[in-house]
């Protein structure tokens, strides 16, 4: 059985995250300049990696980032609201990263068994993976909400294997993210292959594939 990350792994999570708040800012009459963006993306990232390291829950993290971030860029919005309607664009924007879609074809028709385990918020992750059309392909995507667990602790692998009905032996994990992804299938004792472009020898897992022909390759 194959457990995959959603975002930057099936799904374009940056076009998302990009389109969403340059909508939620536009609508307050500002206009984000690609330095703000940037400044974003690395606000952001590092909330989450708060909830990683198991400092901040999920709540925390997606108010404290607006905080951080409306103090950074000089503006005085309530980060409830931000985060409420963040949330309600994000959940309705669902893209596949490049060649994702023809992946997930091929591995449908080998009849290989799939699932997706996500830290995103329940919400937002449900309605993208509906709205992407992903229970073609996925038997089940479960959230870490739903778990009561986040990546890296290993009891969102335990949730989706007693799902799932499979044993450890039988899993093999694939995701973007070193500390998350890597990190929380280690704790889990499941296999793991790292992801992505970005994805490195010799900087953790043995196993990486930089492209989804790549992925395939190891998944035969």
């Amino acid at each position: 059985m194959y457990f995959f990350d959603l975002d930057h792994t099936i799904l374009d999570f940056e076009r998302s995250e990009i389109e969403s708040l340059l909508e939620l800012f536009d609508s307050r009459g500002i206009a984000l300049s690609e330095e703000q963006l940037s400044l974003y993306r690395e606000t952001n990232s590092k909330w989450w990696s708060y909830l990683a390291l198991g400092e901040k829950t999920k709540d925390e993290v997606v108010l404290g980032r607006f905080v951080d971030y409306c103090s950074s860029i000089g503006v005085s919005f309530s980060p409830e609201e931000l985060n409420d309607e963040y949330l309600t664009r994000l959940s309705k924007k669902a893209y596949f990263l490049p060649g994702a879609r023809e992946f997930l074809t091929t591995m449908r028709r080998r009849g290989k068994r799939m699932a997706v385990i996500t830290n995103g918020v329940y919400r937002v992750q449900h309605n993208r993976f509906l709205s992407a059309g992903l229970p073609e392909f996925f038997e089940f995507s479960l959230s870490s909400e739903e778990a009561g667990a986040a990546k890296p602790n290993p009891e969102i692998f335990f949730v989706a294997m007693r799902r799932a009905r499979v044993q450890k032996d039988e899993v093999v994990y694939i995701g973007d993210s070193l500390e998350s992804d890597y990190r929380g299938a280690e704790n889990a004792g499941i296999d793991f292959i790292w992801f992505g472009p970005h994805a490195r020898r010799n900087r953790g897992p043995i196993n990486i594939a930089k492209s989804y022909d790549e992925l395939l390759m190891l998944l035969v």
